[in-house]
């Protein structure tokens, strides 16, 4: 099996799986496979939005569920929160539009809004609506992006498979090194 046809046959799961564990570099690689007609582009969108809402309703319902013991069991944590919970409660809608696209708190936010009094019902529309730009702006991203190597990959056509691969292993690896820092500065501050 070569990559080509490994991501037509798993491409879509992957997307799927990838998005609710890492989130920009998968839908950014999906692009480029968008690019390439290794998957259809409305199904990479639509599992880019399930996976990506799948993340996020987990952290909310986490949040719902067990805010209060970790608040708890972390009082340096509890202070700030009580300070920063009136600034979430007053701009949700902001919040929700834009956390996806800020490494390090797409799982940070939607936990703090299950603390909130935010009702699920609004935060699951307007996480759908969110969700569904981001991914359209990263997997359009990605496109583009595949547009301009093009050249390359056409000069290099026997080895386009594995230069799309080492392009995605670089892609995934830049955004979890982001991704690392951000959760790192997080826990220092």
């Amino acid at each position: 099996m070569n990559i080509s046809s490994f991501i037509q046959d798993y491409g879509l799961a992957a997307l799927v799986l990838g998005t609710i564990f890492e989130g920009e570099g998968v839908v950014l690689v999906a692009g480029l496979a968008i690019r390439q007609g290794l998957l259809p582009p409305v199904a990479a969108l639509l599992a880019a939005l399930l996976g990506t809402v799948i993340s996020d309703q987990f952290c909310f319902y986490a949040g719902r569920l067990m805010g209060g013991t970790v608040l708890r069991r972390f009082p340096g944590v509890q202070k700030r929160f009580h300070s920063v919970r009136t600034r979430v409660e007053n701009h949700q809608t902001a919040l929700i539009f834009s956390f996806q696209y800020f490494p390090g708190l797409s799982m940070i936010v939607p936990f703090t809004l299950g603390m909130t009094q935010l009702l699920a019902l609004r935060f699951l529309v307007l996480d759908v609506l969110s969700a569904g730009l981001w991914a359209a702006t990263l997997l359009l991203g990605g496109y583009l992006f595949g547009m301009s190597i093009q050249p390359l990959l056409e000069a290099f056509q026997e080895y386009s498979g594995w230069l799309l691969a080492a392009l995605a292993c670089l892609i995934l690896g830049v955004f979890h090194w982001r991704a690392s820092r951000a959760a790192a500065k997080e826990e220092g501050l």
